[in-house]
C-alpha cells in the first residue's frame, strides 16, 4: 500500500473542495486502494443518507468493485469512471492512480459535466508515494 504525503492529501482535499462548486454535489472523497477515506468528505450542510458504518461499507464496495473490472482492462481499455444512477443519489468514481475519487450528487445531477470537471481537478495532481 502507497502511503500519500502531507503535500499530496492537501492538492486531494483542494481538488475535492473545488468540486463543490459543481451543483447538485453533495459528497466528494479520495478512495485509497484499502477502501478506505483518505481525503475529502461531505459539503457544508448536507446530510449523509448512510450512518457512518454503511459509508464504510460503500468505501470497501466500490474499491472492489473496480478492482474487479479492472479484471477486463488488457481487453476493454482502462476505466475512465463508474457511474450509477439510483432513485435517491447519483454515484460516480473515477480512478486516480491507485485511489478513487468517489462523487456522489442528487439524482438528477448532470453526470457528464460533474465527472468532467472531476477528471480536470484530478488529472492534474501528480501523487507522491511515501
Amino acid at each position: 500500500m502507497a502511503l500519500l504525503s502531507a503535500d499530496d492529501l492537501k492538492k486531494l482535499d483542494k481538488a475535492c473542495t473545488e468540486l463543490f462548486e459543481e451543483e447538485k454535489v453533495r459528497y466528494v472523497g479520495v478512495i485509497n486502494e484499502l477502501g478506505r477515506l483518505v481525503a475529502g468528505g461531505f459539503k457544508k450542510g448536507i446530510t449523509p443518507l448512510l450512518p457512518d458504518e454503511r459509508l464504510r461499507m460503500l468505501y470497501m464496495q466500490m474499491q472492489l468493485d473496480f478492482n474487479m473490472r479492472q479484471e477486463l482492462d488488457d481487453i476493454l481499455g482502462p476505466i475512465d469512471y463508474i457511474a450509477s444512477r439510483r432513485k435517491n443519489q447519483l454515484i460516480i468514481s473515477v480512478p486516480i492512480g491507485e485511489n478513487l475519487v468517489l462523487i456522489t450528487a442528487e439524482p438528477d445531477a448532470d453526470d457528464k459535466r460533474i465527472i468532467k470537471k472531476a477528471e480536470e481537478l484530478f488529472d492534474e495532481i501528480t501523487i507522491t508515494t511515501i
